[in-house]
């Protein structure tokens, strides 16, 4: 099983491709792009608004959808949007039986990772700046909240209940000190209190290198 991730706004399309390949387990989101306006011009973007899409997909059938993802969504695109799979461990019995049949792969290389730091809200732009210190190009910040209703005392820390989700992908070899970066500057020590935790990607579409 995979987690498939697309950050795209073209709603109908998205719909169209779950429908096709019989993707029930889906989910949607907004978040912000960290790019700046000049180069969201650039790019042609006129939304800084994201959709952000989350699916469960079988392995079997995941190079089908990247392949539709390529073709139809034209996603590699400069500015189109982005697309990505994250293996799963597990999931519940009532997925997995849904899934039958689906065929284990031999784990390849990851090649990306998926950088996630969770922030006290209005510290996202402290991440980036800190994440493009060391070679990282761009990101999707997603807004959250905590479970507590008010902000909580967790190890001596005050924990506020509004965040910023940042969404990073690296290359493999730049995670650490990414993550240093990021640490150094918005970690869990400092006003920021960041989180941060790192995810193997195994595919990845639209990434402008």
């Amino acid at each position: 099983m995979k987690l498939l991730v697309m950050i795209f706004n073209d709603e109908k399309k998205i719909k169209s491709l779950f429908k096709k390949h019989k993707l029930i387990y889906n989910a949607m989101t907004y978040g912000s792009g960290t790019a700046s306006v000049s180069l969201l011009k650039y790019l042609g973007l006129d939304e800084i608004r994201k959709s952000v899409y989350f699916s469960l997909i079988p392995e079997r059938i995941e190079d089908s959808i990247f392949n539709e993802i390529d073709s139809k969504l034209k996603i590699k695109e400069i500015g189109k949007g982005i697309a990505f799979s994250i293996r799963l461990n597990s999931s519940s019995k009532f997925i997995s039986d849904n899934y039958v049949g689906d065929e284990i792969v031999e784990t390849k290389k990851n090649t990306y990772e998926l950088i996630v730091t969770i922030v006290k809200e209005g510290y996202s732009d402290l991440v980036m700046q800190a994440a493009k210190r060391v070679g990282c190009t761009g990101g999707t910040v997603i807004s959250g909240r905590s479970l507590g209703s008010s902000r909580t005392i967790f190890m001596d820390l005050a924990i506020e209940p509004e965040k910023d989700i940042v969404l990073n992908i690296v290359p493999h070899e730049i995670t650490k000190d990414v993550m240093k970066s990021i640490t150094k500057e918005a970690g869990v020590k400092t006003e920021a209190r960041g989180l941060l935790i790192s995810l193997p990607i195994d595919k990845v579409s639209g990434l402008q290198e």
